[in-house]
């Protein structure tokens, strides 16, 4: 409400117009007699927006299940980054990482770097709780179903009269098989999974082998090699030795079950414009009466 306050000023009354609501709320506005529909959220909820818009024009950013392909010689610092960028706000970001993904030589030293790491952000102090009672619900949910073997959890905190949120602890899960639940669906939670690949071929396989397809990055000081792998991964937006480092003027959009569409830069304006064209005949002849 602050921003169409804002944006009302800055803009002009009625350009950017905001309706708090529900799901309910939602639909009606997609069945409305809207041009154009942008929608952020699950990839259920994107589903039925489709379907609801029909032939009208839409663009998706939906869920992410971001991989992190960390090679043996990757920098000292790219624990910390992964675990800042995992409870940045509580994980609650399409396209935080998820995935984290080493060779089988550095399998066991990346579970104990990420452990420690991810034992630093403490839930209360360096971030805040899941945003609702049902995410709360469905992160608990893929936990408990998940069959990894190592499940180590860090720190809650809350301050003075903040007990009562859904906080949840930098979650850590490794020997896990690559169809759990925590793997193949986005958990949007302060969680990072670890998985390890043969080599570098298997951990771009097991980067691409689930339907989202928003975001990625690969670790390692062999910059050649990382911007290699990076280009052949399946995501929209990718980086090399950071995480989630944003800004207005680079393009972010998925593919496969993330959606389509871009989001940020000049690129995301053509979303909400579409091309005419009118062609007329000046050489006319001689007027008749």
């Amino acid at each position: 409400m602050l921003l169409a306050d804002h944006a009302d000023q800055a803009l002009g009354p009625g350009v950017l117009q905001a309706l708090p609501g529900d799901r309910t709320t939602g639909r009606l506005l997609v069945e409305a007699a809207v041009d154009m529909v942008a929608f952020t959220g699950s990839e259920a909820a994107g589903a039925d927006v489709a379907a609801r818009a029909g032939a009208r024009r839409v663009s998706l950013e939906l869920g992410g299940n971001a991989p992190a392909v960390v090679l043996p010689d990757a920098p000292e610092d790219t624990w910390a980054e992964l675990a800042r960028a995992v409870t940045y706000n509580a994980g609650q970001s399409c396209a935080a990482p998820a995935r984290v993904i080493t060779l089988r030589d550095n399998y066991e030293a990346a579970v104990e770097h990420l452990t420690r790491a991810m034992a630093q952000r403490v839930a209360g102090r360096d971030f805040g709780p899941l945003n609702n009672a049902d995410q709360a619900a469905r992160y608990d949910d893929l936990v408990a179903a998940s069959r990894a073997k190592r499940d180590v959890v860090a720190a809650v905190a809350p301050g003075a009269g903040e007990t009562g949120g859904f906080w949840r602890g930098a979650r850590v899960l490794a020997d896990l098989p690559d169809d759990d639940p925590a793997v193949v669906q986005e958990v949007f939670g302060p969680l990072l999974t670890v998985q390890w690949a043969p080599d570098v071929e298997a951990a771009l396989r097991m980067a691409c082998g689930v339907p989202q397809a928003l975001a990625a990055s690969v670790w390692t000081r062999d910059i050649g090699l990382g911007l290699d792998v990076a280009g052949r991964l399946n995501a929209g937006e990718a980086w090399v030795n950071c995480h989630l480092v944003q800004t207005a003027e680079l393009p972010h959009g998925g593919r496969g079950a993330s959606g389509g569409g871009t989001d940020l830069s000049v690129l995301a304006l053509h979303e909400y414009q579409r091309p005419k064209t009118i062609t007329a005949r000046l050489a006319l002849g001689p007027a008749r009466s």
